[in-house]
């Protein structure tokens, strides 16, 4: 009986106990809240043996899940929200941020540090998850989004920040999506150094319009997504031949194109190309491009408003031309309809499960004229997936909708690095004492973590959800202490 008692206030001390107060925990861990086995609901508790902070906390949105399965997920909290002194974000992505105003409604009273352009950006995209969350899941509300906003500290690219305790940080380019940022954390503990990066999403480096990624020379420990752990991009320039000639057989033929696309940074993306091709007269007619999508068209907006954060090439351009995300026949509204005559349809969301763009699969799948190009990934079991895999029938809003048009699949559009990419980065560092694969799914992050110790000097280790993981300072040898206390979400 005594021993049953024992166990149940070691269980129930995980959970009330805030972190940093359990004992040998007084020394620096990381504990791994959120992206092990998954993409979704990025989270990293550091405890430095002062303070304890997050490292993002955004909200688990794996596909294929029942809703009260997504919605349980994302109602667990590892730790206490009190107990953590302040938030580190890379970037507004709900999967990185979606889950703060959860805490703030919880009690996390800290501030939440980012950079300038991820706090402008993180403003409309929590009221646009408030909003989602208002018709079916009520995790939060408008009024803890707006008391999360006031949280937030903007920061400055490549700046030190020190804050009271001594620990030093800084923002550094990760080339995801516009403000995104990887995070470079210093601190002492008992006359030990520590240093601690995590990428968040690494960009794409093919990708246009942004900065490439910022290089790093050494660092004791790296947190790394690995979102593409097991897949290479297609040939950049095959894909946008390929977006050209789609759009230009389709809109000669008077069907409309049908994009499918992220809110934050994929809809950008596209308008870019658009105007790229459109200024290089590489189509045969005229057409207009509408995005359907109030909160898309505010994001450009920010986009428009910064561009000293494009890369080299398009501000050179910027200087002979407009704008890179404008052009003639942009229209930023709903189409009227019916629509007549060719055009470009953009509208979220990506995976085509929910978003405005189901009205205009309703209406356009049926055209053997139109087009639909996917350019994110399209899990099984997805009506994307369905789509593409050459579905003759498909249900939308419960009502059976014909399959006609074509479809087709760009993956270079993507805002994330390969993994080739990502090990090219990390062969550029001096030293790296040791490397955590997270932000994949399963199979991902095992082969990335395999690929890293094949073909940099480098160690790698995929934690599992909840795993603690003890810290050793830079000045000793021995191998971090691993703790596993294999917790089930309740």
């Amino acid at each position: 009986m005594m021993k049953k008692i024992a166990i149940l206030l070691a269980v129930l001390s995980f959970y009330i106990l805030p972190e940093g107060a359990r004992g040998k925990d007084e020394a620096p861990y990381l504990k791994f809240c959120g992206a092990n086995g998954t993409i979704f609901g990025s989270c990293h508790l550091l405890f430095t043996g002062k303070s304890t902070y997050l490292l993002d906390c955004g909200l688990f949105q794996e596909e294929g899940y029942p809703k009260a399965e997504v919605q349980r997920k994302n109602l667990f909290l590892a730790f206490e929200p009190r107990s953590i002194d302040a938030i580190f974000v890379t970037h507004s992505h709900a999967d990185h941020i979606g889950k703060i105003p959860y805490l703030v409604k919880k009690g996390f009273t800290g501030k939440i540090y980012c950079t300038e352009t991820t706090a402008e950006v993180a403003r409309e995209m929590l009221r646009l998850y408030a909003w989602i969350f208002s018709k079916d899941s009520p995790i939060y509300d408008d009024n803890h989004v707006e008391m999360t906003i006031q949280h937030l500290v903007p920061c400055k690219l490549d700046r030190v920040y020190t804050l009271p305790d001594g620990l030093e940080f800084r923002f550094l380019e990760a080339g995801h999506i516009l403000g995104s940022a990887m995070i470079d954390l210093d601190w002492q503990y008992e006359g030990e150094n520590y240093s601690l990066a995590f990428t968040g999403d690494f960009g794409n480096p093919f990708s246009p319009l942004l900065r490439p990624a910022a290089r790093l020379d050494e660092v004791d420990y790296l947190i790394c997504e690995s979102t593409y752990g097991n897949r290479l991009h297609n040939d950049f320039a095959s894909d946008i031949n390929r977006f050209r000639n789609i759009i230009n057989d389709t809109v000669k033929k008077g069907g409309k194109v049908l994009i499918p696309a992220y809110i934050l940074s994929r809809t950008q993306k596209i308008l870019y190309f658009l105007n790229e091709l459109i200024e290089g007269r590489s189509f045969d007619r005229s057409f207009d491009v509408y995005v359907d999508s109030r909160y898309a068209n505010r994001i450009t907006e920010i986009y428009r408003d910064n561009p000293e954060l494009y890369d080299e090439e398009t501000r050179a351009a910027m200087k002979i031309r407009d704008l890179p995300l404008s052009f003639r026949g942009l229209k930023e509204y709903k189409p009227r309809q019916p629509l007549t005559g060719p055009a470009v349809i953009i509208a979220p969301s990506g995976m085509v499960n929910v978003g405005n763009i189901q009205e205009h699969l309703k209406r356009y799948l049926p055209d053997p004229r139109s087009a639909v190009i996917f350019v994110g990934f399209q899990p099984e079991g997805m009506l994307g997936r369905m789509i593409l895999d050459g579905t003759k029938w498909v249900y939308i809003h419960g009502e059976k909708i014909p399959v006609r048009a074509s479809a087709h699949y760009l993956s270079s559009f993507s805002g994330h690095a390969d993994y080739s990419q990502i090990i090219e980065w990390l062969n550029k560092f001096k030293r790296i004492g040791k490397i955590f694969v997270v932000h994949g799914q399963p199979d991902s992050s095992r082969d990335f973590a395999r690929s890293i110790e094949a073909q940099t000097p480098f160690e790698a280790y995929v934690p599992r959800f909840l795993e603690k993981i003890y810290l050793s300072g830079s000045s000793e040898s021995e191998d971090p202490e691993v703790t596993n206390p294999d917790q089930k979400i309740p």
